[in-house]
């Protein structure tokens, strides 16, 4: 083995290491992602499930309000509603994440047969 053919082998190797640590790293960072996703989430249904469930207390006991109180009782589930379809509609057909690839090219033979 000559000294280049030995150059171009390191220089492959480390090319290849710091490609797996890339890799390694975006898988990590994506599998956070989606944990935090999957937490927002679950936040996002309780708040629906406790907004709604007062605003429709508020709705459903007016007498016992002013109506100010439920006017934005009504207005608060409104919006929460809406913010929520938005928010669902956004997440699902919205920006998904990049799919995991392969990062290392095959130039390997291409760049060892023009030094030859």
């Amino acid at each position: 083995m000559s000294g280049t053919d030995a150059v171009v082998l390191a220089q492959a190797e480390e090319r290849l290491r710091q490609e797996r640590e890339l890799f390694d790293l975006k898988k990590a960072q994506d599998q956070r992602n989606f944990v935090l996703k999957l937490t927002m989430g679950w936040v996002i249904v309780v708040l629906l499930v406790a907004i709604c469930g007062f605003a429709g207390y508020v709705i459903i006991e007016h007498e016992a309000y002013s109506a100010s109180t439920v006017t934005v009782a009504t207005s608060a589930l409104l919006v929460e509603a809406l913010g929520t379809v938005t928010a669902v509609f956004r997440g699902t057909l919205g920006k998904s994440p990049k799919d995991l690839e392969p990062t290392t090219s095959l130039s390997i033979s291409g760049s060892r047969n023009q030094n030859e």
